[in-house]
């Protein structure tokens, strides 16, 4: 606005001042706007895609904070939890059993992951009624608990133990974990819960979780039972991924119990259907186990299929199993991280392991490229040449089809 030219000197003058004045009140009160909304947004509202971006995490469906970076997330999946009579006699308490303490050392591993993935041969006990072990097992549902605690999201349940105590055992096995907030594939109560596909999230994406198992030892489910648990077929594996793209899920993980026991090579089904299952567009990464050892990696038109996990809790060892190899001992965390690709697919790269071994002295899964002096049992160290021997048959196993896999300790 333009002054009055019709006012006289003084007028002229006040009202200029009184102009400035209120201009600095202006510019005061913009100021103090624009502090107030910077602490607003630094408020710790984790529900706000600022707090978000803050914590290390992306909001689903969000701009990246980095224009420059693609979205990405990161998987840490584990083989066998095969609970002995044993391993539950480490775990027994006063009033039931506590398996948290056997995971202690890999836990802080597992739980920097976005995605920490379990497989669980084992069927649980719905009341740890008629418990059972090899053979046939039924188990303490307070493992359920440990994986939880652990830092698991999701589990594969489908194997060739999965139906040992009938549905008493996927009733209880489905329970408890469901009890403790992790997802699961592979077993149902019901032909719909069986159709409804896993989906968990990670970062900002969402990853459906299939899980199927090669058979079960007390023979095939009758038609009005197939429902149970998951066995496997190709055409029904690439049907259940096209619904889960269907449901949203932008990343599929195939877990598959499958191939020889306590054979490092993959054998020829492996070999033949793993390749042809993860060359169609609706798998992305295939897990795999049941041969208790570790089983290579193939890397197969820069996407992965893990042959076999290992054992990675157990009482299986040259001691206690007459056919079973040193390498019964050892496991593995295998890391890797997905990341979003420019056409919005989503593909695993930046693949690296942590060995692990299990201490039958107190089944406690130790972290085996920590530093030796720290991994120990009650007060005595453990032996760092048995570490390093089996940190050795890893590597060794891993590369067998010449993957290269760099160790790696979050």
């Amino acid at each position: 606005m333009q002054p009055d030219a019709s006012r006289g000197p003084e007028s002229r003058t006040r009202a200029s001042l009184e102009a400035r004045v209120a201009w600095l009140l202006f510019a005061a009160l913009t100021v103090a706007a624009i502090l107030s909304i910077a602490v607003d947004l630094d408020d710790g509202d984790s529900s706000e895609p600022a707090a978000q971006a803050s914590a290390g995490l992306s909001a689903p469906n969000s701009e990246s904070a980095d224009a420059g970076s693609p979205r990405s997330f990161t998987v840490a999946a584990t083989g066998e939890l095969l609970i002995h009579e044993s391993v539950a006699d480490a775990a027994r308490t006063s009033d039931g059993w506590d398996f948290t303490p056997m995971f202690a050392s890999v836990a802080p591993v597992l739980r920097q992951a976005d995605l920490a993935v379990c497989h669980v041969e084992s069927p649980m006990s719905p009341n740890n009624a008629d418990l059972s072990y090899y053979p046939a097992f039924l188990v303490p549902n307070e493992l359920a608990e440990a994986i939880a605690y652990a830092g698991y999201d999701t589990c594969s349940l489908a194997s060739n133990h999965s139906t040992d105590a009938g549905r008493s055992g996927i009733a209880g096995t489905v329970g408890a974990l469901d009890r403790a907030g992790v997802s699961h594939a592979g077993m149902a109560l019901s032909a719909e819960a069986r159709d409804r596909v896993t989906l968990v999230p990670a970062g900002g994406a969402t990853v459906a979780h299939l899980s199927y198992t090669y058979g079960f030892n007390n023979g095939p489910l009758d038609d009005d039972e197939a429902h149970l648990s998951n066995v496997i077929n190709e055409a029904v594996i690439i049907e259940e991924a096209r619904r889960a793209r269907a449901a949203g899920a932008d990343f599929v993980m195939l877990s598959l119990h499958w191939g020889p026991n306590y054979t490092i090579r993959p054998d020829e089904t492996q070999t033949d259907l793993g390749p042809r299952l993860l060359a169609s567009a609706e798998i992305d990464l295939i897990l795999g186990h049941h041969a208790h050892v570790i089983q290579p990696i193939a890397e197969i038109g820069g996407e992965f299929l893990v042959y076999g996990l290992g054992n990675f809790l157990s009482n299986q060892s040259p001691d206690t199993c007459s056919l079973c190899p040193v390498g019964v001992e050892d496991g593995m965390i295998l890391h890797l991280t997905v990341s979003e690709t420019v056409d919005g697919s989503w593909r695993a790269s930046d693949v690296a392991y942590t060995p692990t071994w299990v201490d039958r002295s107190d089944f406690k899964i130790v972290d085996v490229s920590g530093d030796a002096a720290s991994n120990t049992s009650g007060d005595a160290a453990r032996d760092p040449e048995l570490l390093a021997a089996s940190a050795a048959r890893t590597a060794g196993a891993l590369s067998g089809l010449g993957t290269v896999i760099e160790t790696r300790r979050p």
